[in-house]
């Protein structure tokens, strides 16, 4: 029986330019031809763009700006990148990217965008994905970082359309030199890195620190730690099979990280954006309840960090 085949991909479209939409998109745009690598925007901020540009490692990204009204063909890849609560209010620029084989990445947090996505333009174009490893943040139109990360594909299932998918994409990773890997048990992965973003983004912003302030003993270290173990006793009844090897890799990922740094979920607590607090302790404590599973640390940082909200107490 002939395995099924995806057609190479040649045109990515980044939706989000956010710190990961440049960080990633910048990185593409480096390794591959000219007009390649699209960034699709409203009309207003894709002129905007156009005007001053985004800047990565001191050099002006080379992205070719589209609106959904003037993009001249379908994309072969859309990678997205905005935060969650943005996804819904992102859908329309999505859809004007696609054409009959466009696939979809999604670079955001959580476990749960890859469903929105899927039911939304079908299960059939999505690659499952997970940002890692990576620092960076944007201020104002520049993206500032220590460390690039990776972005890690894999299959949910043992499907061969899938399979073809995630090496399409990995192909193309490969020839525009993006740090990637590809994992086979992505459901692991997936709870993995949003087990650490549990610990990490929301003990960050509650004790208004860095990732630092986590990365030393200490009361902080503990919290995050804690609200990781949560996930850890969650896995199970989801079906994933997370163990204390897991837990030990990825508490090793955010010790190496840079320890001026700040997770997103701080650094939009102190700016006085929507954060991602729903994504994160909101769906722990959800999932417990449905599961018979005690999170009373989610549930604690929760609660703190819906007050720094209310009060605009982040410093």
């Amino acid at each position: 029986m002939t395995q099924p085949q995806c057609p190479d991909i040649h045109t990515v479209s980044i939706v989000g330019l956010g710190a990961l939409g440049i960080l990633f998109g910048g990185q593409l745009a480096a390794g591959l031809p000219a007009g390649a690598v699209r960034a699709v925007a409203d009309p207003a901020r894709a002129e905007r763009y156009r005007t001053e540009g985004v800047w990565m490692d001191g050099q002006r990204v080379p992205f070719v700006y589209l609106t959904p009204q003037d993009t001249p063909s379908p994309a072969d890849l859309v990678l997205v990148c905005v935060k969650f609560h943005a996804l819904d209010a992102a859908l329309p620029l999505i859809e004007s990217q696609l054409g009959q084989h466009t696939l979809i990445v999604s670079a955001l947090n959580g476990i749960a965008s890859e469903e929105v996505l899927g039911r939304h333009f079908g299960p059939e174009r999505i690659v499952y994905a997970v940002a890692q490893e990576m620092d960076a943040r944007k201020e104002a139109n520049r993206l500032v970082y220590r460390d690039r990360g990776q972005l890690v594909i894999g299959p949910m299932t043992d499907d061969a359309g899938e399979a073809a998918r995630v090496q399409a994409v990995d192909r193309f990773f490969s020839r525009a030199r993006l740090p990637h890997s590809v994992d086979p048990e992505m459901p692991r992965r997936l709870w993995g890195k949003w087990m650490l973003n549990v610990g990490i983004n929301q003990t960050a912003a509650l004790y208004r620190g860095t990732f630092g302030t986590v990365q030393a003993q200490g009361e902080a270290r503990e919290t995050f730690l804690a609200a990781m173990r949560e996930v850890l006793a969650l896995a199970p009844h989801a079906g994933v099979g997370l163990t204390e090897d897991d837990f030990a890799y990825w508490v090793r990922v955010m010790d190496s990280l840079d320890p001026a740094a700040k997770p997103s979920l701080a650094q939009d607590l102190e700016a006085g954006r929507p954060t991602e607090l729903e994504l994160f302790a909101g769906t722990v404590i959800q999932l417990g309840r449905e599961y018979g599973v005690p999170t009373p640390v989610n549930e604690r940082l929760y609660a703190g960090i819906r007050a720094l909200e209310r009060t605009g107490m982040t410093h």
